[in-house]
């Protein structure tokens, strides 16, 4: 019959989304009720437990119908409402239970079971699924996978290692201890490498104080070392030259006494303790109108020929009034370095950040004073932004705006800044960008 050639396909629909779908391969009763163990799982108070939705007969579909149940049933293109077909059976028969109808290819239906609408049609048969190549009982379980020797061998080993790995997991770490990193490594990844410790006369506890003697230790490179004599185009007088070298002398000399403006104290810090810059540049020559080469930062200074003889002992003889009148002219510096803002891009901790900015700033105003004893109304702000690796260390000093405009301060201050070293941030895994800018101010 054409019934065989066709199955039932339902859709179970609630709250307006399809829940479950049935298409049969093979025709086949099929249940329906509030028992999760039916075909179809319906919702309701007036839905029966498990009720027997479509019953096979002879080879035809015969839809059982329980009470309460509403809807809409086509056949052969006639409409039938299911309530309708309920009340003439009851009038029939007020004891009925069920109504039966006996469904043809051509039928379909919507079903209402509570608070679950079943739509409902006839199809081809679905294939088939594959069966499965191992029974389901066969199937691999780990209870199925060790034996009794290897489940005791387990046992024992987490006994045995269990509690150290309990213990290493809940051990407080020290992140500020900085471990030892192998060379090749901080080659390869381009990072500064570690500064050998040295031994330290005495222990420091103020912080201050050890970042700002890291400080002192590091110093800019020389731009530029002049080795050739300097021929003077200008003509000068005796007295001039006698006088100029008297102030060579007594400032390199330190006939000024004590620790102030003059001094060799004076002379040494504003090479920043750089000597080797200092006679880099005593390498140098001057040639006077005189014909007399000079030398200005041999031993001795300014006075004293390339050869070492004395050119001019004039500012030996100096007395007090004199000396008194060129110390007048001695300009005192008085300059200040501040920085303003830092603001913090990654993962690195924002107050030891700005902490450490505050205290390694002074630093840089060893390089400010350099630059005032040419140019004494030099005044104005340089905008930093530098990369601070997860390790602490500088990678990167960029200058963002600058209206100080002077290449010296530039140069020397970002030697210095490449020099810092920062806290290192627990969890951090990638580096940080940090922006700041530096006051300096002072210049008369």
């Amino acid at each position: 019959m054409v019934a065989r050639s066709k199955v039932l396909r339902i859709a179970s629909i609630v709250d307006g989304l399809v829940c479950d779908e049935l298409h049969q391969s093979a025709a086949e009763a099929v249940t329906a009720g509030t028992d999760v163990g039916n075909q179809l799982l319906c919702f309701g108070a007036a839905v029966p437990k498990r009720h027997v939705l479509f019953i096979v007969q002879e080879g035809r579909y015969v839809l059982d119908l329980p009470p309460r149940v509403g809807g809409q049933l086509v056949m052969r293109g006639r409409s039938v409402n299911l309530g309708q077909l309920w009340r003439k059976r009851l009038r029939e028969d007020p004891r009925a239970r069920s109504v039966r109808v006996v469904l043809d290819p051509s039928a379909r239906g919507k079903l209402d079971l509570g608070d679950t609408t079943l739509l409902f049609q006839f199809a081809a048969p679905q294939p088939v699924p594959p069966k499965p190549p191992f029974p389901v009982e066969f199937k691999a379980r780990p209870s199925n996978m060790w034996t009794r020797s290897d489940l005791a061998t387990l046992t024992a080993a987490f006994l045995m290692f269990g509690p150290y790995f309990i213990w290493a997991s809940n051990k407080h770490i020290d992140y500020t201890i900085e471990p030892e990193i192998d060379e090749r490594f901080l080659r390869v990844m381009n990072l500064d490498k570690p500064k050998q410790k040295e031994p330290e006369e005495e222990k420091k506890d103020d912080e201050e104080q050890l970042l700002a003697k890291e400080d002192e230790k590091l110093t800019p490179k020389p731009e530029k070392v002049i080795d050739k004599p300097v021929i003077t185009q200008k003509t000068y007088s005796k007295e001039a030259m006698d006088k100029a070298r008297g102030v060579g002398i007594a400032r390199v000399l330190g006939t000024y006494g004590g620790d102030g403006p003059g001094t060799v104290f004076d002379v040494i810090q504003s090479t920043e303790n750089n000597l080797g810059e200092l006679f880099a540049a005593g390498m140098t020559a001057t040639v006077l109108p005189d014909g007399t080469v000079v030398s200005p930062y041999v031993p001795g200074g300014e006075g004293i020929s390339a050869q070492g003889a004395i050119v001019g002992t004039k500012g030996f003889e100096a007395q007090g009034p004199e000396l008194a009148e060129l110390e007048k002219k001695e300009r005192k510096i008085n300059s200040s370095v501040k920085s303003s803002g830092a603001d913090v891009y990654g993962d690195a901790d924002k107050k030891a950040v700005q902490a450490t900015i505050r205290q390694r700033t002074g630093a840089l105003q060893a390089c400010y004073n350099k630059a005032l004893q040419t140019n004494p109304g030099l005044a104005g702000k340089i905008s930093y932004t530098i990369t601070i690796s997860v390790m602490g260390t500088v990678t990167e000093v960029r200058i963002n705006d600058d209206t100080l405009q002077d290449g010296g301060v530039q140069t020397c201050t970002v030697a210095k800044i490449k020099g810092w070293r920062f806290p290192t941030t627990p969890g951090a895994e990638q580096a940080s960008d940090v922006t700041f800018s530096v006051v300096f101010s002072g210049g008369s």
